[in-house]
């Protein structure tokens, strides 16, 4: 099983199993146009004195094995409620949308609906289809954020609880698996990985059936655009 890949940007949907087949690919052809973008306008900067690459993407270049974006300490109680302050918030967001959450969800199946017919994505069409995609499957994202949270602390510990606890939707732990692959020893990331989330998974039991509905609400593939 994978480690989670540490991205340098905080607005990466949390992973949550098997999704709509038809919004996911058409949010990876958005995201392929807008690379093809990205990449233009870094050739055209070349040799401009531009600064070079982040600490966060030289991070998402190492191999597998020494990624993880989950945090690798067990789990404090202030770690523990501020996950709950953020997902219990966003549950209630959820099941209540706001007038621009319904609009991008809207947007979104728009979308779906030209490209079925042969249209191709715009960019601008990128952006609605990758905010309905947060709003339908990472909103605790969107409340992190709004909260002034740090998204990438946001995001250790919501990976950190959510490697060992199930979405009981999916029955998918989106979090970091720490099974090697046979026939090799585990490597010093997954050994570690493997004592916090036992940690974690002790400490965390007391609460496992409030994080699972709230997953369930937050984390559910048939809030996505069809």
């Amino acid at each position: 099983m994978r480690s989670a890949v540490r991205f340098p940007r905080s607005n990466i949907p949390m992973p949550t199993g098997k999704h709509s087949g038809k919004f996911i690919l058409a949010v990876l052809l958005c995201a392929a146009l807008c690379a093809c973008g990205s990449k233009d306008a870094a050739s055209l900067s070349e040799g401009t004195g531009n600064p070079p690459e982040s600490a966060g993407e030289k991070l998402a270049a190492l191999p597998l094995d020494q990624q993880t974006e989950q945090k690798l300490d067990p789990l404090s109680e202030e770690d523990l409620e501020l996950y709950l302050r953020v997902m219990r918030a966003a549950a209630e967001r959820v099941q209540h949308l706001m007038p621009a959450d319904q609009a991008a969800l809207d947007g979104a199946r728009k979308i779906l609906a030209t490209a079925a017919s042969g249209r191709v994505p715009t960019r601008d069409d990128a952006k609605i289809l990758e905010r309905a995609n947060l709003i339908a499957i990472s909103m605790d994202q969107i409340v992190a954020e709004e909260m002034k949270l740090d998204p990438r602390t946001y995001r250790g510990i919501a990976e950190a609880v959510e490697s060992v606890v199930s979405n009981p939707v999916s029955g998918h732990i989106s979090g970091n698996g720490v099974a090697p692959a046979s026939g090799r020893d585990p490597t010093p990331l997954e050994k570690q990985l493997s004592r916090v989330n036992a940690a974690n998974e002790t400490f965390l039991a007391p609460y496992r059936e409030e994080i699972q509905k709230l997953i369930a609400i937050v984390r559910n593939p048939a809030n996505l655009p069809k």
